[in-house]
């Protein structure tokens, strides 16, 4: 069987966490082994939160190298480079945040795609797909999408990941699947 690693980073309140237990859960009733870990320090005060999703034939919740790092913030995107190579493919939300850390420079979305033009990075506008699909929460669904699309539904069956969603949730991850045909891997 094969596997995927996902390292999915965000801040909190983004839906790292849930969007984690989103793909387990689909891949365990699609028959596949899903392990998840999470490190969530200073979440609720708007500090970084990452999960770890290994898919497939896994013995360990840790990655070591990432196939798809989801950086649900873009920041979160360069703090996690650590487990990428030249072969993962990045997908970023354009969101850039100011970090709770006082005296930390803040980059421009420019600056980060500066820092990462020599990986294979997507970018996509996942808060204004999510507030022009009605659900302004649903940045991590359309995120999902992107996954879905460039290498999840190699293991996970799209129908019980639906079954999984709410009916606004379905909406944006639609909504997310439909803005495919505009993006493209650098």
């Amino acid at each position: 069987m094969e596997k995927l690693d996902i390292l999915i980073a965000g801040i909190g309140g983004q839906g790292v966490i849930t969007l984690g237990k989103i793909i387990a859960t689909s891949a365990l009733i699609s028959g596949v082994k899903a392990l998840v870990a999470e490190t969530h320090g200073l979440a609720q005060r708007g500090g970084a939160v990452n999960v770890h999703v290994r898919l497939g034939n896994v013995y360990s919740p840790l990655i070591k190298k990432a196939d798809f790092l989801v950086a649900l913030e873009a920041t979160e995107a360069l703090r996690n480079l650590s487990y990428a190579d030249k072969e993962t493919i990045v997908i970023v939300n354009e969101r850039v945040e100011r970090s709770v850390l006082p005296k930390v420079k803040m980059l421009s979305l420019d600056e980060i795609k500066e820092r990462l033009k020599e990986y294979r990075a997507i970018y996509i506008p996942a808060e204004r797909i999510a507030i022009d699909s009605g659900n302004p929460r649903g940045a991590n669904i359309v995120m999902l999408s992107l996954l879905m699309e460039f290498g999840l539904k190699k293991l996970i069956d799209e129908d019980k990941l639906l079954s999984l969603l709410d009916e606004k949730n379905k909406r944006v991850y639609l909504a997310g699947k439909e803005s495919i045909t505009f993006l493209r891997i650098r």
